[in-house]
């Protein structure tokens, strides 16, 4: 589907992205934190899957200017902060979807109602000499129950939630886009952080929870640590979504640096 726009006597069109538009669209959206999400989608599961669409809006010389992923019912929209969304709200307006994640600046030129605004951040930490374990799937249950009581909103302690998350996780770790880190004792698992996707260039580091009984004593910041020094070590941009001001005064303590705030909108 396409769309015209003479904004800034530029013509313009919206394109689903096919083989060609791959590294220009990486390019785009490197080092940003739904940009990561976006490359980590495509490199995750192609162009072919009924559940992905990924479109980009760009010039005749094949600039980009703007670039959304639908994976299944849900959005995600990057684009130039000075861009003019009207063709971009218009063709969301055309296309089906429960949910739009952007950055907050984006949002307000959207004009939607936004549902929550959560701070996105940057790890800007040295060195940690903290290891904590590579998690092996015989602990993925244990790790999933501990994360969804720690975030309820967010992850949902149920038999089918679970196996979503085991499949698409499995899936994405197989081929080096994810990985889980934690510390297990007799069986239980203490604290775990895992990465929602990966680049070769950036990383999302999510699912972070620690047991009730080992709070404040510092495992949690272990475990994020571990993962964050580990990525970037591997030259990685490395970030975090805070869900709370909790989590929030948790990161920014740790080494954690306010990179933008992201705006979450569902639609009923």
């Amino acid at each position: 589907m396409i769309l015209q726009s003479y904004s800034q006597k530029i013509m313009l069109r919206i394109k689903l992205i096919d083989k060609k538009d791959i590294t220009v669209l990486k390019a785009f959206c490197e080092n940003e934190i739904l940009g990561t999400k976006i490359i980590c989608q495509i490199n995750a599961y192609g162009l072919e899957k009924d559940f992905l669409s990924v479109w980009c809006c760009i010039d005749e010389k094949d600039k980009i200017y703007a670039v959304l992923s639908k994976f299944e019912s849900n959005v995600t929209l990057i684009a130039n902060d000075d861009f003019d969304l009207s063709d971009i709200r218009t063709f969301l307006d055309m296309i089906s979807f429960e949910s739009l994640c952007c950055s907050f600046n984006l949002s307000q030129k959207l004009g939607y109602n936004i549902t929550s605004n959560k701070n996105g951040y940057v790890y800007c930490g040295i060195y940690n000499d903290e290891k904590a374990e590579n998690l092996s799937e015989d602990f993925y249950r244990k790790s999933y129950s501990l994360i969804s009581k720690s975030i309820p909103d967010s992850f949902v302690e149920s038999e089918e939630a679970y196996l979503h998350f085991l499949s698409d996780f499995t899936y994405r770790k197989r081929r080096g886009l994810a990985r889980i880190k934690g510390y297990a004792e007799n069986g239980t698992v203490l604290s775990c952080a895992l990465t929602s996707a990966e680049t070769d260039n950036s990383a999302i580091i999510s699912g972070v929870a620690c047991d009730v009984g080992c709070r404040s004593t510092g495992l949690g910041k272990k475990t994020v640590l571990s993962l964050a020094d580990e990525l970037k070590s591997e030259g990685k941009s490395v970030f975090v979504i805070a869900l709370n001001e909790r989590a929030e005064s948790f990161y920014e303590h740790i080494g954690f640096c306010f990179k933008e705030k992201i705006s979450f909108i569902e639609r009923k």
